[in-house]
């Protein structure tokens, strides 16, 4: 895919014709920087043993299984795109990706901190659509009162079916690392492919199962992550 790493606009109003003799007006150029980039499709898998007789006689058993593995390859991406280090079979997450601003809390508070974010996509052209925090954050910013003891839950942060900051949805997930948020516009700054969809296979071809009577029911996907906008 291809990286947008700069752009100038030298869009502008320009005349037909001016001058004499008569010349034909002529739009300025601007200026785009474009680098290739790749990204690999990375594997997320795992898998649970149980004894067929089980499945057989408790249902519901596996139906508790593949819940748990598919829960369990959604906690992995969410890491993934967030924090993957691109070594090894790993995908390169979000928060890693050279190029990608940064805002300090200092001394103000989250809210605060986040709407400086908000501003700053806003000068680099594009509109943020979403947060990224951990619920302990998110804890904390519900929580704040003032001196009197009440809480600072403005207008710009509702309560209810979804959560919002500064009229943004946030999403909350223990692999954003705690002190730290992730501000973006997702859809055009980032791109996640799904090659293929969690899926649960079973099978007793593995080891020695087959005599044991047991099973291997393995839950996997297939992703990449591009982040063309950083």
């Amino acid at each position: 895919y291809f990286r947008v790493t700069g752009f100038t606009n030298n869009a502008a109003t320009t005349s037909e014709r001016s001058g004499s003799p008569e010349t034909f007006g002529s739009y300025p150029q601007s200026t785009l920087t474009v680098a290739g980039a790749q990204a690999p499709v990375r594997n997320i898998g795992h898998y649970e043993v149980a004894h067929r007789n089980v499945l057989a006689d408790e249902p519901a058993m596996r139906g508790i299984i593949d819940n748990e593995l598919l829960y369990g390859l959604r906690l992995t991406e969410d890491d993934q795109i967030l924090n993957g280090d691109g070594l090894g079979s790993a995908l390169t997450g979000i928060t890693v990706t050279s190029g990608i601003a940064s805002q300090a809390l200092g001394s103000d508070t989250r809210v605060d901190a986040i709407r400086k974010s908000i501003t700053k996509i806003a000068l680099a052209y594009y509109e943020a659509t979403g947060i990224v925090v951990h619920p302990n954050d998110m804890e904390q910013i519900e929580l704040e009162k003032d001196g009197d003891e009440r809480h600072m839950l403005v207008t710009s942060i509702a309560i209810g079916v979804e959560a919002r900051i500064w009229r943004l949805p946030v999403v909350e997930t223990a692999a954003m690392t705690e002190g730290t948020g992730l501000v973006g516009s997702f859809g055009i700054g980032a791109t996640l492919y799904d090659r293929m969809e969690g899926s649960i296979r079973i099978s007793e071809n593995h080891s020695d199962f087959f005599v044991k009577n047991a099973v291997a029911i393995l839950a996997e996907e297939r992703i990449a992550l591009a982040v063309k906008r950083p």
